[in-house]
């Protein structure tokens, strides 16, 4: 069952002036996704989207269409284009059941009061050595990201909490090996998926892993990496974010990150049907995607300018 909450009928009101969500809009935008797809024999037959996934597309692009055409376009040739960071569809089954023993991926489940949906990322304490691939990680946040999608709500936003307070030394020689890989999953993120990142929170990060931060922020935009924010210990989060949002253990009032990390393994088991779908969207990318990568300037892999 779905566990993503969404606004209050107060913060809806808000939101919905915030991303220029005018009446009628919404269904003028789905109608030109829609249109879109049926003029392009590479993307999915229209009745293959259902409007939630469209009306993600549309809010995350504040009601942009040419910007939300750029991104759907982007993330059904994704599925084709790069299938191996799409070819798991599960945390309980081999590989990404192991890089769970090293990082909890947890979207929670209210919003703030400015309607942002945030979601932890936590380096496990006492993490085998070996589940450390962070290459690995990095298609797992995409297989939440996904599932995800299907539950998510109204929202104004995301914001992003990296616990790293028991990072090892090696994890930058790891991060620095699959820098690659980092680099493809943080762009496609950005170019692919409909997410308004407003802040990211790093909190704990020894200066042993500067360099991966580093890594990480090089590939967002400038406007990004402004929204930036460093802390020693999480008891500071409780000034950046409302303590009903935030996990028990860090002074706030919602389950545990263990617990709920535990049903999204469950949610994302619940959903292979429905991710299945997702990778099925695009067999086929069109030849003059394949002239540049992600980070270049040709069709829909173009960088896009993240608001």
């Amino acid at each position: 069952m779905a566990f993503l909450q969404g606004p209050s009928p107060k913060q809806e009101e808000m939101i919905k002036q915030e991303l220029n969500e005018l009446p009628g809009e919404m269904e003028r935008g789905i109608r030109d996704l829609r249109s879109m797809c049926a003029a392009n024999p590479y993307l999915p037959n229209p009745d293959a989207l259902d409007t939630h996934l469209l009306s993600l597309f549309l809010r995350g692009c504040r009601m942009d269409f040419e910007r939300a055409r750029k991104k759907l376009e982007t993330f059904c040739y994704s599925r084709s284009r790069y299938r191996d960071l799409f070819e798991h569809r599960s945390l309980l089954e081999p590989p990404l059941n192991d890089v769970c023993k090293f990082l909890d991926i947890v979207p929670l489940p209210k919003v703030t009061d400015e309607g942002l949906r945030v979601t932890i990322f936590r380096m496990r304490p006492n993490y085998p050595e070996s589940s450390s691939d962070i290459a690995t990680a990095a298609r797992a946040i995409l297989l939440i990201s996904d599932a995800r999608m299907h539950d998510e709500t109204l929202i104004a936003g995301d914001a992003f909490i990296w616990e790293c307070s028991h990072v090892r030394a090696s994890i930058a020689t790891r991060v620095a090996m699959a820098a690659g890989a980092v680099r493809r999953s943080i762009h496609l993120a950005q170019a692919a998926y409909p997410q308004r990142m407003r802040r990211i929170h790093v909190v704990g990060a020894p200066s042993l892993i500067a360099s991966s931060i580093n890594l990480m922020r090089s590939c967002v935009t400038e406007k990004i990496r402004k929204r930036y924010y460093l802390h020693s210990k999480t008891e500071e989060l409780l000034d950046h974010f409302p303590s009903r949002v935030l996990p028990v253990e860090w002074g706030g009032e919602e389950d545990s990150i263990e617990v709920l990390a535990k049903k999204w393994r469950r949610r994302v088991e619940d959903l292979r049907e429905y991710l299945r779908h997702l990778n099925e969207l695009c067999e086929v990318t069109p030849d003059d995607v394949y002239e540049n990568n992600i980070y270049g300037a040709v069709g829909s892999f173009r960088k896009l300018d993240i608001d």
